[in-house]
């Protein structure tokens, strides 16, 4: 069932007025009658209220108007042509000192289209708000997760002699939750701390583990901590190679 709000024959006299009183106006323009000051305002309170003048007794019959006899505010006749106004641009405008009541009244399409309009605004302003916080989260997630990458290849050149240093650099740059995979996948790498293993298994936090690592350091013989340096690869010529094959 169709609203009475969008009907093309609506159940609302005060609305009935307005659309006959523009219909009226705008055939007798075509014809090229001679028309009244405020034809649409004449016309509209004709058909509503038999009246085409306003006063205090027809002003109680217009809806949403809620006219206050002796108003401080504003006189009859400023009501009149704000009603002109409203009925000449089919609703879209709504001087003072008429109210949104009015409005409602006689143009309820022109309200719903307006709230149309502002959820439509609102709903295209919170997608592309949606979109920004998106692509901001996607690229801080790329920044971190290039940082984390960093502190990984940092690591491939640490022996367990220098891995606290590596520790202290990048704990203050990453979470340990991100440090802790990167460790362990290189901790695998070196005999002297195979004993590490089950300080993964019973979950102690890295910061425990890396308590342990100078006892260990110092308990490890010198002819293991030498060949653990050799498996450390030399950055420059590391970095030669690199820019070689570039």
């Amino acid at each position: 069932m169709i609203p009475n709000a969008l009907a093309l024959v609506s159940l609302n006299p005060a609305r009935q007025a307005a659309i006959q009183a523009i219909s009226h106006v705008e055939l007798s323009r075509e014809r090229g009658a001679r028309l009244p000051a405020m034809p649409y305002v004449r016309t509209f309170l004709r058909v509503l209220t038999g009246s085409s003048r306003l006063n205090a007794t027809v002003a109680r019959q217009i809806p949403g108007l809620h006219w206050v006899p002796k108003n401080r505010h504003s006189n009859l006749k400023q009501v009149e042509e704000a009603l002109d106004t409203m009925i000449a641009t089919g609703g879209e405008a709504c001087p003072l000192p008429l109210n949104p009541d009015v409005q409602a009244e006689l143009f309820p399409e022109v309200m719903h289209n307006r709230m149309h309009r502002r959820l439509h605004r609102g709903n295209i302003t919170t997608t592309r708000q949606l979109r920004r916080e998106s692509r901001d989260i996607d690229q801080q997630w790329r920044l971190r997760q290039n940082l984390i990458a960093q502190a990984e290849t940092d690591l491939n050149f640490q022996s367990p002699e220098t891995l606290c240093t590596w520790y202290s650099r990048w704990s203050d740059e990453l979470d340990a939750g991100e440090l802790e995979p990167v460790f362990w996948r290189w901790q695998t790498r070196f005999a002297s701390l195979k004993e590490l293993h089950w300080l993964r298994l019973s979950g102690e936090p890295l910061y425990a583990v890396m308590y342990e690592i100078p006892f260990i350091v110092r308990e490890t013989p010198e002819t293991v901590r030498a060949a653990e340096r050799w498996q450390v690869p030399n950055k420059l010529r590391h970095r030669i190679v690199t820019d070689g094959k570039g």
